[in-house]
């Protein structure tokens, strides 16, 4: 299979001359290994490359620095030249910290490192502290939708999304039944590659069944040592049930039958495992305003509709409206820079808008529409928040001031 481009990988490729450690976290078959052989084939012969799967690379970075320095010196193809060492699923090492500080340290006009893992908890733990100044991190998602495009072979309009402005000229205002089919098949089945590449929708559900299977319920279970996975799927399914939705964390624990502390446990493990993410409200010192709940999204939207098993084509869909919005959030989400942090904003009073964009002074306000609704609370906001932008984001998407597509937010 031919390789297809994905957006971070401009972004690595401008750090490899670094002496820094590069971290690519994501969760399972989002695509990390593939970006690491591509990658490979970039800088150039001078590579490694260790899945820390098999048991006799696990035991190798498991061993002592002094170990791992003879075995990569044996392995490389020119000692004159820096290797680059890519390391692949590193979560199932324990406590390699201080040997990537050592290299960073003292190898890295020899050695420069490439890591992935899938479970973002497990290595900011470990590596929080000691590589302070010694890494890089990134996070790969399921596609965005302008990569999705890419894979499902509309090069022209992946361009397009990125460059066309939004006026009569634009050439995918002439094609909105052919973005919606491409948005209506992103939205049902969601961003892995692999599912997106393949050609059925037999195909992707048996997929996104196995990713299920393995990866939320086998995975999770052994990195976290979960023993009553039972109540951990319960979550899940609840979760993907009431995506958009405020989190009671009172009332949801007593539903599912565990303690509070134990529900916050499996929500912290769920976010920093890739499949969910929560946002909190946003509010100005306004006592009206209301402050406490989180509201959470599934960064998939394909595993959602797996896990409530529920593939009904998008117009028919008896949650579309909570599916549009969930695909809203991932696709800024997916996007978002550092100083950028996504809320939502309600009211006591019920008045309440979708999303809230707050980097450093600047505020945008997004409320999502699958057809031809125009309500919202822009009005309430703006009393409040005077210079803030508000836009209306719609699937089904007519040329109109103080709107956009679905597809222009990615």
């Amino acid at each position: 299979m031919n390789y297809i481009k994905r957006d971070l990988e401009d972004i690595i490729i401008t750090k490899l001359t670094n002496e820094k450690a590069i971290f690519i976290l994501g969760p399972r078959q989002v695509g990390k290994t593939t970006i690491l052989r591509r990658l490979q084939q970039v800088v150039d012969s001078n590579t490694l490359y260790y899945d820390i799967e098999f048991p006799e690379n696990l035991t190798l970075f498991s061993s002592s620095i002094e170990d791992i320095l003879i075995r990569l010196r044996f392995d490389r193809k020119d000692a004159n030249k820096i290797c680059y060492v890519f390391l692949d699923e590193i979560q199932y090492l324990n406590d390699f910290s201080q040997k990537v500080k050592l290299f960073c340290d003292h190898y890295a006009k020899e050695f420069k490192l490439i890591l992935t893992g899938s479970s973002a908890a497990l290595i900011k733990h470990q590596f929080e502290e000691s590589l302070v100044g010694r890494k890089e991190i990134f996070n790969l998602y399921p596609l965005n939708f302008k990569e999705f495009c890419r894979f499902k072979g509309e090069e022209k309009i992946a361009e397009s999304i990125e460059k066309s402005e939004l006026s009569s000229s634009n050439p995918l205002l002439q094609i909105s039944s052919k973005m919606e089919e491409l948005l209506s098949e992103y939205t049902l089945y969601g961003g892995y590659p692999e599912v997106v590449l393949n050609k059925t929708a037999k195909e992707k559900i048996t997929l996104l069944n196995e990713i299920v299977s393995s990866y939320i319920i086998k995975d999770i279970r052994h990195l976290f040592k979960i023993e009553k996975i039972e109540q951990l799927n319960r979550l899940v399914n609840y979760i993907a049930s009431n995506i958009g939705k405020e989190l009671n964390f009172s009332n949801l624990a007593n539903s599912i039958g565990i303690h509070r502390e134990t529900l916050q446990k499996y929500i912290d493990i769920l976010k920093e495992s890739y499949i969910i993410v929560t946002i909190r409200p946003f509010y100005k010192n306004q006592p009206k305003e209301l402050r406490k709940m989180p509201k959470v999204y599934m960064l998939d939207t394909g595993l959602r509709n797996m896990l409530i098993n529920d593939f009904t084509v998008l117009n028919s869909h008896p949650t579309k409206g909570e599916l549009i919005e969930n695909i809203a959030f991932n696709l800024l989400y997916f996007k978002r820079i550092d100083n950028q942090t996504i809320y939502y904003w309600k009211t006591k009073t019920q008045q309440e808008i979708d999303f809230i964009i707050r980097e450093n002074s600047q505020i945008k306000a997004f409320e999502i529409k699958y057809g031809s609704n125009t309500s919202n609370h822009f009005t309430a906001f703006l009393n409040t928040y005077p210079t803030a932008t508000c836009q209306i984001v719609r699937f089904k998407y007519c040329l109109k001031e103080n709107e956009i597509p679905l597809w222009k937010l990615t």
